[in-house]
């Protein structure tokens, strides 16, 4: 089942900031799946999921071609381990942090956090995107983006 590959997978950073504590981590796992709201699959294993609750406010950022050493600073090491406040990497949307140059920077409210059968572990947020800003000039980093430079 690892080889079936049915959609283009972007790379997508979340980020919490509350009580002077900053989480972010990068997730392949996101959709939109309404007009205005996202789900996005956080495993078990993140420290960035535990932080976060139902009702809060957190930064959402789809990343443009470019951006894959940013996907990794957010992505191959857990909050509690490194700290990931990068004031070069990060700019606030209202009261979010998001990734600066990103294509898409969004502020979105946890409406939900489901632990659905086959996945009871992980959390898989629902989403209400509340504010946004895209960058229409920029592409999105995409799975593809990181097997490409694997490659060469």
């Amino acid at each position: 089942m690892a080889e079936l590959k049915a959609f283009e997978m972007g790379a997508n950073v979340i980020t919490s900031y509350k009580n002077k504590d900053f989480a972010a981590m990068t997730c392949a796992w996101s959709m939109m799946c309404d007009y205005d709201k996202i789900l996005m699959l956080l495993g078990k294993q993140s420290d960035t999921a535990k932080k976060i609750i139902k009702g809060d406010k957190v930064g959402v950022s789809a990343l443009s071609k470019g951006q894959i050493m940013i996907a990794k600073h957010f992505g191959e090491t857990h909050s509690s381990e490194f700290p990931k406040f990068n004031q070069h990497y990060l700019e606030k949307l209202n009261g979010v942090y998001v990734v600066k140059e990103a294509k898409v920077k969004m502020e979105c409210e946890v409406i939900d956090i489901l632990h659905l059968p086959g996945i009871e572990d992980d959390s898989l947020l629902y989403l209400k995107v509340i504010n946004f800003k895209d960058d229409v000039n920029k592409k999105f980093l995409t799975y593809d983006d990181f097997l490409n430079i694997e490659e060469e």
